[in-house]
């Protein structure tokens, strides 16, 4: 009996603590979930009506892509997903790097959708309609893509820290929280990546030739 309490008093506190962390950070979760829709957004609307400059664009990012050499394993995903992640979450020191780095990310991935659902083919990439695209990124994207979000969040939240101490109107130690809830976005963050890198390397594109009946890789 005291041992079911002890489990449930585990559960109840890192339950407070997540509800805690998100009700703390609604606003910047927002934010990040913004910059990346909207763009997404308009590069949806771009890579539909724009495909011939949409195209050259894109054929140009996947050849940049296939020059980093990056193996279709867990590990090699991981470390390019965490490298973009913390790019987000110290860039936040200088505010900027996150807001360009979701936007970034969701125009190309608009982009991707609007030029394949135009009818659009790019070498080298393997597919060529919306379906397939959304089959073989969805099941690691979902994750992926909560990871970047999150860790925009994550930055996000360095900025107000940057700034408050910058300001120097409170004592540095009142704004401490600001670091703690930064970091444990981060921490949630990383945990969601390898996930993604996880599925990615060794679901995502069985599941999808399953599903399509292509063959890739």
């Amino acid at each position: 009996m005291s041992r079911m309490i002890s489990d449930n008093n585990f559960q109840n506190k890192y339950l407070g603590f997540f509800i805690g962390l998100y009700k703390r950070n609604k606003m910047i979760l927002k934010i990040s979930v913004t910059l990346f829709f909207v763009p997404l957004l308009i590069g949806l609307f771009i890579g539909y009506f724009s495909s011939g400059f949409t195209g050259n664009f894109l054929t140009f990012y996947v050849k940049v892509l296939h020059g980093f050499h990056i193996e279709i394993n867990t590990l090699s995903i991981f470390k390019h997903n965490l490298q973009a992640a913390l790019i987000t979450y110290f860039g936040g020191i200088i505010g900027i790097i996150p807001a360009v780095t979701l936007s970034s990310n969701g125009f190309i991935y608009g982009a991707f959708i609007g030029y394949f659902t135009h009818g659009g083919i790019i070498n080298n990439f393997g597919v060529s309609n919306p379906y397939d695209f959304i089959i073989y990124t969805l099941p690691h994207g979902i994750f992926e893509i909560s990871g970047f979000i999150i860790s925009g969040a994550a930055g996000f939240r360095l900025t107000t820290l940057v700034i408050a101490v910058l300001k120097r109107k409170n004592p540095i130690n009142e704004h401490y929280w600001k670091l703690k809830d930064s970091l444990a976005l981060l921490a949630i963050a990383i945990v969601l990546l390898f996930i993604a890198a996880t599925i990615e390397a060794n679901y995502s594109i069985s599941v999808g030739n399953y599903i399509t009946g292509l063959n890739l890789f």
